[in-house]
C-alpha cells in the first residue's frame, strides 16, 4: 500500500572530482583534487512532490566555510576539502508540464604559491591600494558556488492523450527550461583575453541571471544516465564593495557568463528484482566562464573577451538500490 504513495531510489557511492581554476601567471593556483563520499536521492511523495534529485558530495565531515573571504594567507596545516548539494523539487499538478525549483550550492578549497609578492585586495584595503601589504607566502584558495533555478519541466511521455491515440509516444527527453540565478566566489585577479593586473588579488564576486535549460535521461537497468544542465545570461564581476569590472569596459560592452554541467553514466543490473540492485559509474564535466561582448556589434564584429573560467569535473561510481 505504500509503494503506492513513496517511491524512493537511493545511491550511495564514492568517486574522485577535480576543480581546475583559471590559472594567472604571478599566481599559479594548485589543482585541487579530492576523494568523495556522495548520496544520491530520488523519490516521489504522495503524487504531489517529486524529488528528481537530492544529491551530496563531500571529502570530509564538514565543508569549506564559504562565507570566509575567498583568498587568505594559509598558517598551519592544510586540509583540502569539497562539497556539492544538488535539490531538485518538482510539482507534478500538470503532469506533462511540472513546475520545478532547482538549487545547487558548491564549495572547493586548494591552495597557491605566488611567484612573486601580491598584494591580497580585501575592502579594507581597497581604498588605498598603495599601502596595501604583500606577501608572497602560500595562500589559501577557497572558491563557493550557488544557482537557483526556477522552471517548468515538460515531459511528452506523461501525455495520457498520446498513448490513448495509439500514436507513438515521443521519445523527446524531459526537457526543462525557465530563469535562474547563479553566485560564485573566487580569488581573482583581473584578467580580460590574457592580460592580466599582476600584483593584486581581489576576492572575486561573480554573479548573474539569465536563462536556463536542462534535460534528464534518467535511464533504467541496462540503459544510460544522462544530465544537463546550463544557464546563460547577464553577470556582474565585483571586486571590492565599491569597485566592479563591468564599470572599467569601455561603452556598449556587456558582461556575460554561461555555466553547466554534463553527466553521462550508465546502469547495470547486480541483481534483478524487487528491490533491484545496480551499479552506476558515471562521470561529470562542467564548469563556468564570464565573458564580455560588444552589444553594438561594431564593424559586424561581436568577438567575445574571456574574463574568467573554471573547469569541474569528476568521475564515481555507486550502488542504486529501488525501494
Amino acid at each position: 500500500m505504500l509503494g503506492k504513495y513513496i517511491q524512493l531510489d537511493v545511491k550511495l557511492g564514492g568517486g574522485y572530482r577535480g576543480w581546475l581554476p583559471q590559472q594567472f601567471p604571478s599566481v599559479p593556483v594548485k589543482v585541487g583534487s579530492y576523494y568523495v563520499w556522495t548520496v544520491d536521492v530520488q523519490a516521489k511523495l504522495f503524487r504531489f512532490l517529486n524529488l528528481h534529485r537530492g544529491y551530496y558530495e563531500s571529502n570530509a565531515l564538514t565543508a569549506p566555510r564559504t562565507r570566509e573571504a575567498a583568498v587568505a594567507q594559509e598558517i598551519g596545516s592544510y586540509i583540502p576539502k569539497a562539497a556539492w548539494l544538488v535539490g531538485v523539487l518538482g510539482f507534478p499538478f500538470l503532469k506533462v508540464w511540472e513546475p520545478v525549483i532547482r538549487y545547487e550550492s558548491r564549495a572547493f578549497q586548494t591552495e597557491a604559491r605566488p611567484e612573486s609578492p601580491v598584494c591580497v585586495v580585501t575592502d579594507e584595503v581597497a581604498r588605498d591600494l598603495d599601502q596595501c601589504p604583500r606577501s608572497a607566502g602560500r595562500l589559501r584558495m577557497r572558491s563557493s558556488f550557488e544557482t537557483l533555478a526556477i522552471g517548468i519541466r515538460y515531459d511528452r511521455s506523461k501525455d495520457n492523450a498520446a498513448v490513448l491515440s495509439n500514436k507513438p509516444v515521443s521519445k523527446l527527453p524531459p526537457i526543462t527550461f525557465g530563469v535562474g540565478l547563479m553566485s560564485y566566489r573566487k580569488p581573482y585577479q583581473v584578467n580580460v583575453n590574457g592580460n592580466t593586473l599582476d600584483g593584486y588579488l581581489f576576492d572575486g564576486r561573480f554573479r548573474g541571471a539569465g536563462a536556463m535549460l536542462g534535460v534528464d535521461v534518467k535511464g533504467g537497468p541496462d540503459r544510460v544516465l544522462f544530465r544537463l544542465d546550463a544557464q546563460l545570461g547577464i553577470g556582474e564581476v565585483r571586486l571590492t564593495d565599491d569597485l566592479t569590472l563591468n564599470t572599467l569596459t569601455p561603452d556598449g560592452w556587456l558582461m556575460g557568463y554561461l555555466q553547466g554541467n554534463v553527466t553521462l553514466g550508465y546502469y547495470l543490473p547486480i541483481y534483478r528484482g524487487i528491490p533491484t540492485l545496480m551499479f552506476v559509474p558515471q562521470t561529470t564535466l562542467g564548469g563556468a566562464t564570464f565573458f564580455l561582448f560588444d552589444s553594438k556589434q561594431r564593424d559586424n564584429q561581436n568577438e567575445a573577451a574571456s574574463v574568467n573560467w573554471d573547469i569541474l569535473w569528476s568521475v564515481h561510481a555507486s550502488l542504486s538500490l529501488s525501494l
